[in-house]
């Protein structure tokens, strides 16, 4: 037992000494605490691939070593493919690296060759072993990646900060509006600029211009794209971005401005910018901020809706024709086309004499405009061989007339702005906000080309001339966009037509609307019918499953409606649903309202009603045929679609009007401003709105300040009427009948069966025989010359005024469009005797003119309507349109007529009617005998076109009852009292205006 004992301690002993020797030898080996550590210095190289095709790239990698440097140590280092593969992008290497004492980094170079290849980024590995390394231990990155930038890779090329968007009026002050706090917001009716960073009036551009020239970017190669979204919804919801696409004849959809025709108010857009290397590949995109049109900052902005997002607005354009004879100096023999159009912000006035069909290919595809070739479609360049004149001519920059409305910043700069878009916005005036367009054709191109057609046509007897009458159709469209991709339309459609003589040898050489049930309806087409009537064809796009129907017989009593606004006086559309998907699942539907009856002025705010009809999610879809949907009808969803639309007027030509504008103000300050001095321009004193109940108008008429008429000229109003048409008649004035091809019209001047209201208001000369009340309502009409608190405006020569109250007007049923028409003279400010008329008396000293023919008519005179050159004092009218708020109830319905009140209230009046016309015919057969004695005074008619006088003791012209008439009366006021008046063809007649104007 002890002998194995003394073994055990003998063998632990010699075990204790065997570890003692084997740990003092390892503190003496090369691998204790202080052995040096090789490592690469990264864990990841990046180099970019050399240029040319023969290009080779070196890459020094630092392999260091840490710890004991007095020792020689080495290790292998070896390359290694991964997507790069040796001797095609780089060239392979392996090789030892030798540490000599004192030394702590070897530096190992990689050679990185020319592919040609366009590859995506590439990348292979670095190495150290495999071998274990002599004199050293390996530390921790032992491998490391080398990444080779592809120089045609794509999204190798960025932009060295994201780009800014602002209104291109704002283009020299970028840092300006885009600051913390700054409150403006771009106009809807100026493009929007996309700034960069590696342009010059970028913010810090110092800066950020050293980064584009290092990452060699180009400012006039980057790529740019725009994106936007309709707005905001009531609920706080954005509808997604969507990029542009639409491209037009006139704007792109990839340059640095995006045109305002692209966008509407409380749209919110932003741009993508991309930069492009010198292969022409598109770096990584970058979007803008998000920028909201604003509101407030307006050019040209919509009368009837303002603030809406999405209203349509058509205001009436002008469309002219004239021949241009042999003694023309730019264009004889031509026949020149102006058209004259108001503009909105936003709108892209298409002009044509061929009709205007889908808009999308219209505007994005060259070939479906070649039929247009008289339109503002087409440069005279892609008419070459067809046609040498065109409503778009070629334009330099240093040719356009930088005046009022053109002097906007960046307008027409061909560095910023699309040679394209500049030949269009030449056209456009932003002061006066009035497109003009002008186009002259040879007599071959408007009949042969244009789509013209003659429709009188015979040679002049014994001479070289033709007599000919043409006519030449012109359809214009007011293009807005209703969402980021789509177009609306409000469509005119007119038809020119002149008569003249000419040689006939040179005939050869010359929006959309978000309902509360998950649809989106869209306006697309809105446009006036030959008989007058509005057409409004619109898109829904249901979002649940089913479709909406015009009725249908789980709901009865419910029909799909469009309901106009109340202040058009009741007037219905017939609902046609057109097409609809075969689907049920979010169908696009297409409908049609058509108005009842026509009127001039269509525009309000209306309401859609359509029937959602929705189905099983797993009910498929089959055709009903003739059958009803087999569906669950709900009540009816409501759509607001607020448009402006008015039928085409007709102003008082420029020889009538004598070149002035008549001017209604809604308040007094602006009915003193001086035009000549004033700050603000002509058509912003012009109040474009509705009069309310309790409100005074404040009418005016002021020659254009650029005549320079000074103080040598006064205007002076002379008289002023008011009248309202019967079932949308709109007066107009033509005395020759020459202009509109529809007989001699006097407006408001004269007596008229269409007219259901005229009103002589004032009357400088003869006051007494003015109309003060309407159903004892007073009108208190008065020159501004009479008001003492008005006689500012007697220190301004060319305007002259006069107020009314419009509380009488609220008298006559809802609906009506009531015209203001003023008579007046322009006269030397030296004449100070006192304004003699160009009566009839006037007349009758020209021995060698006759103001009544062989019939015993009155004859008309051109030299009776605008006096010759060589008179000082010139006779003018013009007319204006009165636009009434919705306000009280009147004082009888036109929709009241089928009840029994109405029929004893129309039997009664018919009785009274009766009781009056015996009554009144004694009266005025005694009134026509004693006329050669009587001193009253009778109403004259201006401008001697016709007259038309009406004893005083008859019962008021304008109550819809009867007056007698006496015509054809020639009165000389230039007598003594006491001398005779002469009596030419006396004719009394009854006239009963309850039977539109039958004589009785």
């Amino acid at each position: 037992m002890l002998m194995l004992i003394y073994r055990a301690s003998l063998l632990i002993l010699a075990s204790s000494v065997w570890i003692s020797l084997m740990l003092t030898n390892c503190f003496g080996c090369s691998s204790g605490p202080s052995a040096p550590t090789i490592e690469f210095e990264q864990v990841s190289y990046q180099v970019r691939e050399p240029p040319g095709p023969d290009g080779v790239e070196a890459l020094n990698i630092k392999v260091i070593r840490r710890g004991d440097l007095d020792r020689t140590s080495k290790i292998r280092c070896s390359t290694r493919d991964g997507s790069a593969q040796s001797g095609v992008d780089y060239n392979p290497k392996s090789r030892v690296l030798k540490f000599t004492p004192g030394m702590d980094h070897i530096m190992f170079k990689v050679e990185i060759l020319s592919n040609e290849d366009r590859e995506w980024h590439e990348s292979f590995s670095l190495v150290l072993g495999p071998d274990d390394p002599v004199e050293a231990v390996l530390g921790e990155i032992t491998t490391a990646t080398v990444t080779i930038l592809d120089q045609e890779a794509a999204g190798s090329l960025i932009l060295p900060a994201p780009p800014i968007v602002v209104s291109l009026a704002d283009y020299d002050h970028v840092q300006e509006v885009t600051k913390e706090g700054s409150k403006k917001t771009p106009s809807p009716g100026y493009p929007l600029v996309c700034v960069t960073p590696c342009d010059p009036h970028y913010p810090k551009y110092s800066v950020m211009n050293e980064h584009c020239e290092e990452a060699g970017i180009n400012q006039t190669q980057v790529h740019f794209s725009w994106e936007v979204a309709t707005p905001t919804d009531s609920s706080g919801a954005r509808s997604p971005f969507e990029t542009v696409t639409d491209t037009t004849p006139y704007t792109s959809v990839n340059h640095r401005v995006l045109d305002s025709i692209y966008f509407s108010r409380r749209f919110h857009v932003r741009c993508v910018a991309q930069a492009r290397d010198k292969a022409g590949h598109l770096g990584t995109p970058l979007r803008s901020n998000i920028i909201t049109i604003g509101t407030d900052s307006s050019i040209c902005h919509t009368p009837v809706t303002t603030g809406t997002a999405r209203g349509f607005q058509a205001q009436s354009f002008i469309a002219t024709l004239k021949y241009l004879d042999v003694k023309h100096k730019e264009h004889p023999n031509r026949i020149h086309i102006s058209v004259q159009i108001p503009h909105q912000d936003g709108m892209l006035p298409l002009v044509s004499t061929m009709p205007l069909h889908n808009l999308h290919f219209l505007l994005s595809e060259s070939i479906y405009r070649q039929q247009h070739i008289c339109s503002n479609l087409v440069t005279i360049k892609e008419l070459q061989g067809l046609s040498e004149s065109g409503f778009l001519d070629d334009v330099s920059y240093d040719s356009i007339s930088l005046g009022p409305g053109y002097d906007r910043p960046y307008q027409f700069n061909p560095n910023v702005r699309e040679a394209k878009s500049i030949q269009l916005y030449k056209h456009l005036n932003l002061k006066s906000c009035i497109w003009t367009f002008d186009a002259y054709y040879d007599m071959t191109e408007l009949i042969d080309v244009c789509g013209g057609s003659v429709t009188a046509d015979f040679q002049v007897r014994d001479s070289a001339q033709s007599f000919l009458t043409v006519q030449v159709p012109l359809y214009v469209s007011y293009i807005y966009v209703t969402a980021p991709r789509g177009w609306a339309s409000l469509e005119h459609h007119t038809e020119m037509e002149f008569s003249f003589f000419y040689d006939t040898v040179l005939w050869r050489t010359g929006i959309q609307t978000d309902s509360v049930l998950s649809a989106r309806l869209q306006i697309i087409r809105i446009f006036i019918r030959e008989d007058g009537r509005l057409v409004i064809e619109f898109k829904t796009h249901a979002k649940f499953r089913g479709q909406f129907v015009l009725d249908h017989h789980t709901l009865p009593g419910h029909k799909s409606r469009l309901m106009a606004p109340d202040h058009l006086g009741g007037i219905e559309f017939d609902m046609q649903l057109l097409w609809s998907a075969q689907t049920f699942d979010s169908p696009y539907q297409l409908w049609r309202a058509t108005s009842s009856y026509s009127r001039k002025d269509y525009s309000g705010e209306y309401t859609v009603f359509l029937i959602p009809c929705t189905v099983q999610p797993t009910q498929p879809w089959i055709d009903p045929g003739d059958k009803p949907l087999s569906c669950t009808a709900h009540a009816p969803e409501k759509f607001l679609v607020p448009i402006a639309f008015q039928q085409t007027n007709r102003p008082v030509p420029v020889v009538y009007s004598l070149n002035t504008e008549f001017q209604l103000c809604n308040n007094e300050k602006v009915f003193l401003l001086d035009p000549a001095t004033a700050d603000v321009s002509m058509a912003e004193m012009d109040y474009k709105g509705a009069f309310s109940m309790g409100q005074t108008l404040y009418g005016r008429v002021l020659w254009n300040p650029e005549q320079n008429l000074n103080a040598a000229y006064k205007l002076q109003l002379e008289k002023v009427y008011l009248c309202t048409g019967r079932d949308g008649y709109v007066p107009f004035f033509d005395p020759t009948g020459t202009l509109y091809n529809e007989g001699p019209q006097y407006g408001c001047i004269q007596p008229n069966k269409h007219l259901k209201h005229r009103f002589l208001l004032l009357d400088r000369k003869q006051p007494d025989v003015c109309d003060k009340f309407f159903h004892d309502v007073p009108f208190e009409a008065d020159f501004a010359s009479n008001v003492p608190e008005l006689q500012a405006m007697a220190a301004m020569p060319g305007v002259d005024g006069f107020t009314m109250k419009v509380d009488a007007l609220y008298k006559v049923e809802a609906g009506h469009q009531w015209y203001l028409q003023v008579i007046y003279v322009i006269s030397p400010e030296s004449r100070s005797s006192p304004r003699i008329q160009r009566s009839v008396t006037y007349e009758v000293s020209r021995s060698k003119r006759d103001l009544v023919d062989r019939s015993g008519r009155l004859t008309l005179d051109e030299s009776l309507i605008y006096d010759n050159e060589g008179d000082q004092v010139k006779n003018g009218t013009n007319m204006k349109s009165l636009r009434l708020e919705v306000g009280p109830s009147a004082t009888f319905n036109a929709h009241v007529g089928s009840s029994v009140g109405g029929g004893v209230a129309a039997v009664t009046l018919l009785v009274l009617a009766l009781l009056a016309s015996c009554f009144l015919f004694r009266r005025c057969r005694r009134l026509a005998k004693k006329m050669p004695k009587a001193q009253k005074t009778y109403e004259e008619y201006p401008l001697n076109t016709k007259v038309e006088v009406c004893m005083d003791k008859c019962v008021e012209k304008n109550f819809s009852t009867k007056h007698c008439t006496v015509r054809n009366v020639n009165i000389n006021r230039n007598q003594e009292p006491n001398g005779r008046v002469k009596q030419v063809n006396l004719e009394v007649k009854l006239h009963n205006n309850l039977s539109d104007g039958t004589e009785v």
